[in-house]
Parts: structure tokens; C-alpha cells; sequence
């Protein structure tokens, strides 16, 4: 991976992605700590409360700091409210993303995406991935819409080199 400067903000038709705040944690505690959204994430606890939030915060802002993750708030840019959140895990390219219920069908998740992808190359990973569950319709649906294809016929996608191939499990 290139020593290029993790990006201070990226920003698409209608969002702002930008790093997390201690201001911001009023507002997207509340959206990242409703069932709905929480069920599908391995790793946020539920119930999500402010304390969790400020933790999320400082945490994200030591692996910016070490270049270990870029995690990204993004927000609306015609009032700045928070919408959901992306990352990539830069030692091994695994996407992550929520959106508030609120947030959700209405392309946002896209615009997150479209936005992470070209930075993530750009930072020099040669392959990114998600895991979903299974039954999680939605964020499959999201992940191929932005170009990653199934790597087997289980929970994972791969983007490789900037363009999306088919894996086998064979061949992964």
C-alpha cells in the first residue's frame, strides 16, 4: 500500500464523507444503535449508546492516525446530518457500511461506495471485500449495484484491481 495521505473528505451529489467527531456522536448513536441496523453489523454492539459512540470516535481516530482503517461519517450536505458510515480496513481491504434506517432505498449506501472505492485504490489495495449475511438481501443488492460480484455463493464479494470479476471458490 502507497504512503498517499488518507483522504480528509470525499464528496458525492449529496453526501460529505468525513472523518468521525466527538460532536458528531449525538447524532449517528441514535441512528447505528436502532435494531434494524445494528442486527447486520458483526461488530457493533447492541444496545449502541453514546459511550459506545465516543469509543467508536477515539478508536477510529487512532487507526486513521496509524493508517490501520479509513472510517468515514457520511453526511447530508445541504445541513450536514448524518446519514450512516463506510470504512475500509487498509491492511486487507474488507469494506464495511451502515446506513440509518431513515437513510436506506434512497441511494446513499451507492453514493458511499462509489465515493470509498476509487480512494481505497488510490491508496494502493489491490482487492476489496465485504462479508453480508446471507439473508441480507439489501446490502447484496448494493454490493453488486456498485460492481462487487459474489467471490462464492456464500456471503463474499470481491472488487479486484478496480474492476469486479466472478470467483469461484476455486480460484479465489
Amino acid at each position: 500500500m502507497t504512503g498517499a495521505p488518507l483522504p480528509d473528505r470525499l464528496d458525492t451529489a449529496r453526501l460529505t464523507l468525513r472523518p468521525f467527531r466527538p460532536e458528531d456522536v449525538e447524532r449517528f448513536a441514535p441512528l447505528i444503535g436502532e435494531w434494524e441496523v445494528a442486527r447486520w453489523l458483526a461488530r457493533v454492539p447492541h444496545p449502541y449508546g453514546l459511550e459506545d459512540g465516543h469509543a467508536w470516535v477515539a478508536l477510529a481516530a487512532r487507526n486513521r492516525a496509524e493508517r490501520a482503517s479509513l472510517d468515514l461519517l457520511a453526511v447530508r450536505r445541504d445541513d450536514n446530518q448524518p446519514v450512516g458510515g463506510v470504512g475500509v480496513i487498509l491492511a486487507d481491504g474488507e469494506v464495511g457500511y451502515w446506513l440509518g434506517r431513515p437513510h436506506q432505498g434512497i441511494g446513499y449506501g451507492t453514493e458511499m461506495l462509489r465515493a470509498v472505492v476509487p480512494a481505497a485504490f488510490a491508496l494502493g489495495l489491490p482487492r476489496l471485500w465485504a462479508r453480508i449475511a446471507p439473508d441480507n438481501h439489501r446490502s447484496r443488492r448494493l454490493l453488486e449495484t456498485v460492481g462487487f460480484t459474489p467471490l462464492d455463493d456464500a456471503d463474499h464479494y470481491e472488487l479486484t484491481a478496480g474492476r469486479w470479476r466472478f470467483l469461484t471458490s476455486e480460484t479465489a
